[in-house]
């Protein structure tokens, strides 16, 4: 949605920037002249004169047809300006220049479905990973290896034991409706707050990075598969921890947290992956807007140059009648 309003105000400001080059272009007065100089002999033809308003009173136009719109196009930079900014080639096009008008549309299609299609997917992969993540991290879980945590560790927390009489007598039932109704949010940020990190490596180490945020944001379902302290809610952490050998006089090294990972459980790095997956979609579809925008920009002063660009082989030779006339000869 930002994209899109983005590029809505861009095309605004292309037009309005177009109407006053237009402006630029129409001031004073014109006399188009062509000049033939066939075997040394010039012959001078006045094809076309306005006069200023203030001289001939009011002047009146009739309806264009197509080909004179795409000639007034093609012939005034302000009018391919805008012309390309709003439909990239659409300049170019009247120029003639089917080639780059091509490339230009060619662009155009590419950006609009690429743009659109990985936004879909991201958004396919986002609801995905949530609906998987509901079913395979439990708050409860994770709050029971909070407690225990505390206790192998002896740690000293003020709010573990309200925390600990939450849970009793309590299992994880891996349904969200039901978890979020046993574990206070309030009570256990405050737990993680005063809970120091215990490293397999024995180095010290500041308290948790984290408190969980609320079931259902965006940066719930971040955090549970990009932080470690989060591991332990993963369904399968505990039968990892058995088939590493965590068990009997070792059952307590699934208390330890491995700053490389080394503890995280095999739903862990899926839940990154899958989160990864969606995350480059969604910057594959940002990156298509951006060419979106980039498309109409370049086209447009593509446009406008090669316009400014033809007017060039055009000398200009200043008149002394007054009224600020402009005489102009095309030589060929």
């Amino acid at each position: 949605m930002k994209s899109l309003t983005f590029a809505f105000l861009f095309l605004v400001f292309c037009l309005a920037g177009a109407a006053a080059l237009q402006g630029q272009e129409n001031t004073g007065s014109y006399i188009l002249q062509l000049e033939n100089e066939p075997a040394g002999e010039s012959e001078r033809k006045e094809m076309y004169r306005m006069v200023p308003s203030i001289l001939s009173g009011s002047i009146t136009f009739s309806q264009a047809s197509l080909p004179d719109i795409a000639d007034r196009i093609g012939s005034r930079a302000g009018l391919s300006f805008a012309a390309s900014a709003v439909i990239p080639g659409l300049g170019q096009a009247a120029n003639r220049n089917w080639l780059k008008s091509g490339i230009f549309l060619a662009i155009e299609s590419a950006a609009i479905y690429g743009a659109i299609e990985y936004r879909n997917r991201g958004r396919r992969g986002e609801r995905s990973y949530e609906q998987w993540a509901d079913q395979n991290w439990s708050v409860v879980q994770y709050a029971a290896w909070l407690v225990e945590y505390h206790d192998v560790h002896d740690i000293s927390n003020p709010y573990i034991d309200q925390l600990r009489a939450q849970l009793n007598g309590v299992s994880a039932a891996f349904d969200p409706d039901i978890d979020w109704q046993i574990v206070s949010l309030a009570l256990l940020r405050n737990a993680e707050r005063n809970s120091p990190f215990i490293l397999t490596d024995d180095l010290t180490a500041n308290n948790f990075s984290h408190v969980l945020p609320d079931y259902g944001s965006q940066q719930y379902y971040e955090l549970i598969s990009k932080y470690y302290q989060y591991q332990a809610g993963w369904r399968d952490y505990h039968d990892f921890h058995d088939s590493l050998g965590h068990t009997g006089a070792l059952y307590n090294q699934r208390f330890f947290i491995d700053r490389n990972g080394a503890y995280a459980s095999p739903l862990f790095w899926e839940g990154a992956d899958r989160a990864g997956m969606f995350n480059n979609n969604y910057r594959t579809g940002r990156n298509f807007s951006l060419l979106l925008i980039a498309n109409h920009v370049f086209s447009a002063f593509d446009a406008y140059f090669t316009v400014r660009l033809k007017q060039n082989r055009i000398s200009a030779t200043p008149s002394l009648i007054p009224g600020h006339q402009l005489s102009m000869k095309l030589r060929f």
